[in-house]
């Protein structure tokens, strides 16, 4: 699929409504709109940066919230366990796992700077339980065998290489420890196109081919109306 082009049209009359007494918004908050409106939204949600990101993060916790809540009930996070959440966007998903055991100790990293900030605001009320960083799954900053489980949420789509970005989360597992990935179908591709509902049949062989056992896979119906993948793996023990 090939990427979709930045919106463009011309403000018109719409334009002098919304800015002046009719619309109520005033110019600064229309060019807001306008700004956002003709942004590349697919390189937004793969990297969220500047003012673009901040409305990108705000959308991604709204229509992904019920999405990340059912991964991490996947996940089952339980006593002090250590878990690690790559891409973590605006945080929701961080938060949802520090509620989910009251002494689990969660970490996140993600790419963008401006997601970082909004999870630190977002978790800030959690203290030292829950710490973020910029970072990939590429480059891990954790010793072998010292995370207990790790999640991803509309981010493997986007992790390259995606083989040995797998395989750096296997190194930090423990053995035993999980792994859950969920990927909606309309999550973007690098190259701007959308994951797609057979995105399993590329996603699955490349978990295996990381190391991992137990790998195992299903569509549900999402919240949007479109359907989400769940994957689950484990770090083999021996």
């Amino acid at each position: 699929m090939s990427p979709r082009p930045a919106v463009r049209c011309r403000p018109s009359r719409w334009w002098s409504w919304a800015a002046g007494s009719g619309g109520g918004l005033g110019p600064v908050a229309v060019q807001l709109l306008w700004d956002a409106a003709a942004m590349d939204l697919n390189r937004q949600f793969a990297m969220p940066q500047g003012l673009g990101g901040r409305f990108v993060g705000r959308v991604m916790a709204v229509i992904n919230r019920s999405q990340v809540r059912h991964v991490v009930g996947e996940l089952a996070a339980v006593g002090d366990e250590h878990v690690l959440e790559i891409g973590f966007g605006p945080g929701v998903g961080l938060v949802a796992l520090a509620r989910s055991a009251p002494r689990i100790r969660v970490a996140g990293v993600d790419p963008s700077a401006q997601m970082v900030v909004a999870a630190r605001r977002r978790t800030r009320s959690f203290g030292d339980r829950v710490s973020v960083r910029e970072g990939t799954a590429a480059a891990l900053d954790w010793a072998d065998g010292t995370l207990d489980a790790v999640l991803a949420t509309n981010s493997v789509q986007l992790w390259q290489p995606r083989v040995e970005s797998l395989a750096e989360v296997l190194r930090v597992l423990r053995p035993g420890g999980r792994l859950v990935l969920g990927v909606l179908d309309r999550a973007v591709l690098p190259d701007g196109g959308s994951a797609g509902r057979q995105f399993d049949l590329s996603l699955l062989p490349d978990v295996r081919a990381a190391g991992f056992a137990g790998v195992e896979a299903a569509w549900r119906p999402s919240a949007g109306g479109g359907r989400e993948l769940v994957v689950r793996a484990v770090r083999p023990s021996g």
